[in-house]
């Protein structure tokens, strides 16, 4: 009996080094992960905000050059009409004509320093404006430049999101692989609850940004495509059809080839666009890159997936655009946003 209690004491001792051994293991693989899932997840989070805000930037420098325009406009006709109260043929010529008219040398160099008062104040407010609206331009350039560098785009949301994923996986696979004993152990629970934090994290941080994703205004031509697109198929909002542009390419400003190879405004990968591409604006070609093509076959695919027989149906039709429930959400909350607020739409 001593003889046989020896190994079975050995074996369990050894058992439970082992577990221990497979427990700090894990734990150090999780361990090691937790940066580079920070990273991820924030860089995840970056994109899912960057692709929920779209072109806002963009649209907040163009409104301001717009409405700044038409100040400078008022500034301008105010100078003119100080020259013309002056002479009412208006004009420098005719300004500095009337000089002329004096009947005194003293009443001539008065008006001649009215005149040169006025038109150059004139010219000095014409230079004003001018350097005014380049800068104000310029800014809407650099706004568009910032855009197409920094939006994200479906594609790029979803990236970040594969990143976080694998290194979560990572760590699941390390947790997974550990025998019942191992993974009762104090270590590897203390592993596990760190992984669920993480998951819960990606989560929260999806939740968060798809509820606070903004829709910005439809440019007037992109909005009769969506809602010419949307007509033709029966069912179909055409404010999800403005969403997926939004989401996709800010209607159009960002449509280059994604990572994954999809294009055009609507980003079709092409072998799709192939099996449901449609000739959206009646020139006998359906173009990948062609916005009215692009839009009306996105009202196509959405279609043939059920995009119009309700809100149970059209929501398995967006996962069918993209395989990601984040871009579903993202989608029709953005949709939501649009047909609530009429300002958004010419």
């Amino acid at each position: 009996m001593a003889a046989t209690a020896g190994p079975v004491t050995s074996a369990g001792a050894e058992s439970a080094a082992d577990a221990r051994a497979q427990a700090e293991r894990a734990a150090a693989v999780v361990t090691a992960l937790e940066p580079q899932v920070a990273r991820a997840l924030a860089q995840y989070d970056a994109a899912l905000q960057l692709v929920g805000r779209a072109t806002g930037s963009r649209i907040s420098a163009e409104a301001f050059a717009d409405a700044s325009g038409e100040v400078a406009d008022a500034r301008r006709r105010a100078a003119h009409q100080r020259v013309r109260a002056l002479y009412m043929s208006g004009g420098p010529v005719a300004l500095w004509a009337s000089v002329l008219d004096a009947g005194t040398g003293t009443d001539a160099l008065r008006r001649v320093a009215d005149v040169e008062h006025v038109v150059s104040s004139a010219d000095r407010a014409d230079a004003l404006v001018a350097d005014e609206a380049g800068a104000l331009r310029g800014a809407v350039t650099d706004a568009d430049a910032g855009v197409a560098a920094a939006q994200a785009g479906a594609a790029q949301v979803e990236a970040r999101l594969g990143a976080l994923d694998a290194l979560l996986e990572q760590s699941q696979q390390a947790l997974a692989g550990l025998s019942a004993r191992a993974g009762r152990l104090a270590t590897a629970e203390a592993a596990a609850a760190v992984l669920r934090a993480q998951e819960l994290a990606a989560a929260a941080v999806q939740a968060a940004r798809v509820s606070r994703a903004q829709a910005w205004p439809v440019p007037a031509s992109w909005s009769a495509l969506y809602r010419g697109a949307a007509s033709t198929c029966p069912g179909l909002p055409w404010a999800v059809l403005a969403a997926i542009g939004q989401v996709e390419t800010g209607h159009g400003r960002t449509s280059a080839v994604s990572s994954a190879g999809a294009m055009g405004p609507m980003q079709f990968m092409p072998a799709t666009f192939a099996a449901y591409g449609v000739d959206g604006d009646g020139d006998g070609r359906a173009e990948i890159t062609d916005p009215a093509d692009s839009v009306y076959s996105a009202a196509h695919y959405l279609c043939a997936n059920g995009g119009g027989r309700g809100s149970g149906a059209l929501a398995n039709a967006i996962w069918h655009y993209n395989h990601a429930d984040w871009y579903v959400a993202m989608v029709l909350r953005i949709a939501e946003r649009l047909a609530a607020d009429p300002s958004l739409v010419p």
